[in-house]
């Protein structure tokens, strides 16, 4: 007797039922331990120093010392929370970043590293100049490693607090290796855009409005690997050429 059509059908929607073709699909994350073994599950968190990693329906904590390298895309409330601090949501980015980091402070993960130093700018941007300071003090405690983000981090405070002298030690070491960078890898371009910002911030308020509208442009431009300080750049740039005409973009 042969199947009809219809009963072929419906054979493959059950199969493809049984084999989770219903269910939608959740992103798998990797976890590399120094013992050359793998993980996959889905990160939920951080708790203590383990990562907690969900597999199935069942969570395990994974010591962070074991670890040599996670793999997790950014959560789109981080992404979504970096708009809005460069578009000048600070309240709502502040809420989402405390968020982000409440339950993944710690993680060795890029995305992970900058929302930690995004909440001590999103901090500063509010007003709130000691709160900015211990979550740059934070960061350097959790990601020690991470020496550029934090000295970005003091340097963009000691702006902010017209301690020039101490931010232009700080810029001048970050922006060493800009003269000498044609194309930036992606963490090192969001570094430089960010330094490059606060150098023109710097010249600026020395009145050497070339010399700033130099560093906003590349700032934007050559090193926008760091949406905020692009976008803030822009600003400034646009606001000095609008204030002195005879301005002349390199």
């Amino acid at each position: 007797m042969k199947s009809s059509p219809l009963g072929l059908s419906l054979l493959l929607a059950v199969v493809l039922l049984g084999a989770g073709g219903g269910s939608p699909a959740v992103a798998r994350d990797t976890v590399l331990l120094k013992n050359g073994q793998t993980r996959e599950g889905q990160i939920v968190g951080v708790s203590g120093n383990n990562v907690q990693l969900r597999i199935n329906e069942a969570t395990a904590g994974i010591p962070l010392g074991d670890i040599q390298e996670i793999r997790m895309d950014a959560p789109s409330e981080f992404e979504a929370a970096a708009t809005q601090l460069a578009a000048g949501d600070t309240a709502n980015a502040l809420v989402a970043l405390q968020r982000i980091n409440d339950t993944f402070a710690g993680l060795p993960a890029p995305w992970a590293q900058r929302a930690a130093a995004l909440l001590g700018d999103a901090k500063l941007a509010g007003g709130d100049s000691n709160g900015a300071r211990a979550a740059y003090e934070q960061f350097r405690q959790t990601y020690p490693e991470a020496t550029a983000l934090a000295d970005l981090g003091s340097a963009r405070l000691a702006v902010e607090e017209g301690q020039y002298d101490e931010a232009r030690t700080l810029v001048s070491g970050l922006l060493a290796a800009s003269p000498t960078t044609a194309l930036a890898a992606t963490g090192e371009g969001a570094a430089l855009s960010q330094a490059h910002y606060l150098q023109g911030r710097l010249l600026e308020s020395d009145g050497d409005y070339q010399g700033a509208l130099e560093n906003y442009l590349k700032a934007s431009v050559v090193f926008s690997g760091d949406p905020n300080a692009a976008t803030a750049a822009q600003a400034r740039a646009d606001a000095l050429r609008a204030d002195h005409p005879g301005l002349i973009a390199p």
